[in-house]
């Protein structure tokens, strides 16, 4: 197996060759060490002008078992189409991936999951809705998926970290290249707490934006469905949400107000015929239906949460403030977790949202 891995590895890294290509080179020759041993007789028809000396000039410096091993001891492994242990969910793509590369773990096909995504520059709103959401899917045993993008990917990807929940990243790099740099802390958090870094290129490869739809599709592909927290109505979030719905899945928008330019395309979503997420229980149920897994956790009643609402006034109070009170009172919290449940408040309509990091109780 490990030979053969090898061989697949050297077949995968090959300049110029595709997915496509790859498949017509195994159905011809059987397996990535018989394409490599009839090297010298590779139909030229398969590849660009020259791309048979391309493919053998790489080849003499390419060391197959010793880079393989080299992989191996970066912390590094492969999945191709071959072996039982590539996601099922991908392989019901039409083109599914030849290869994965992980650091870390990869998706345990028996627990549910949902992509979370968004803009890079988002609101306040977006962030704390990030967060709300990811923290009770991680909660409930869902695994969240995602790009690790500035803004609502890597938001919502921290926030199942903290929960302690499972979260797994797709790059458009190679694995070993933590994009976008800002996110490195995170990159490592992902993988010592059970998660997952995944790309379908090889360690080594820059970010280059004609990989990010593929990087998209994958997201998509590993996950059950997908959430959109908020989104500008032309946005690449467009892209993961058209592949989305190519693959038959559902998408679930949050909304926002109507005046945001940041929630046009949530809104948008919504009265194409998105589902609207109001608050975590709307996934949850969803994913329980469409999953027919019994891993999603019961949502468990929130004694932090009444204890917010018992500091909130009918006058604007910021959420430092409100954290400050509660401390004093012997309620220990994170301003994260607190927000979260601040803006769990807001969606019950028990509270109402102002003036940036403000909050009121709403009249009976």
């Amino acid at each position: 197996m490990e030979r053969d891995k090898a061989y697949r590895y050297w077949l995968h890294s090959l300049p110029g060759v595709g997915d496509r290509t790859i498949e017509k080179l195994l159905k011809k020759f059987g397996s990535a060490e018989q394409v490599y041993r009839a090297m010298d007789h590779l139909p030229p028809e398969m590849f660009k002008k020259n791309g048979t000396e391309e493919i053998r000039a790489f080849s003499k410096t390419w060391e197959v078992e010793r880079k393989y091993e080299a992989l191996l001891q970066r912390g590094i492994w492969l999945c191709t189409l071959e072996e039982e242990g590539y996601p099922a969910r991908l392989r019901k793509l039409i083109h599914p991936p030849y290869a994965l590369y992980c650091m870390g773990h990869m998706p345990e096909e028996e627990c549910p999951a949902i992509a979370i995504i968004g803009a890079r520059e988002c609101s306040e709103y977006g962030r704390y809705m990030a967060q709300a959401f990811a923290g009770k899917m991680a909660e409930a045993g869902v695994s969240v998926v995602s790009g690790m993008a500035r803004g609502i990917d890597g938001i919502s990807q921290r926030a199942a970290v903290e929960k302690k929940g499972r979260t797994y990243a797709v790059l458009g790099s190679g694995v070993d290249v933590c994009y976008p740099a800002s996110n490195k802390r995170l990159y490592q958090d992902i993988q010592d707490t059970g998660g997952g870094i995944l790309s379908p290129f090889p360690p080594g490869t820059l970010p280059n934006k004609i990989q990010f739809p593929e990087r998209n599709r994958i997201v998509a592909g590993l996950s059950d469905l997908v959430l959109v927290v908020e989104a500008r109505a032309k946005s690449g979030t467009w892209i993961t949400v058209d592949m989305a719905l190519e693959q038959g899945k559902n998408i679930y928008a949050v909304p926002g107000r109507l005046t945001d330019r940041l929630s046009d395309g949530c809104n948008l979503l919504i009265r194409q015929g998105a589902g609207i997420a109001l608050a975590p229980e709307d996934v949850l149920a969803e994913l329980t239906v469409l999953t027919n897994r019994k891993g999603i956790k019961a949502r468990k009643e929130s004694k932090t949460s009444a204890g917010a609402a018992g500091f909130l006034d009918f006058y604007p109070k910021s959420a430092e403030r409100l954290l400050k009170e509660m401390n004093s009172a012997g309620i220990t919290m994170e301003l994260p977790d607190l927000l979260a449940e601040l803006i769990e408040l807001c969606v019950e309509g028990a509270a109402k949202q102002v003036a940036g990091s403000h909050f009121v109780k709403v009249h009976e």
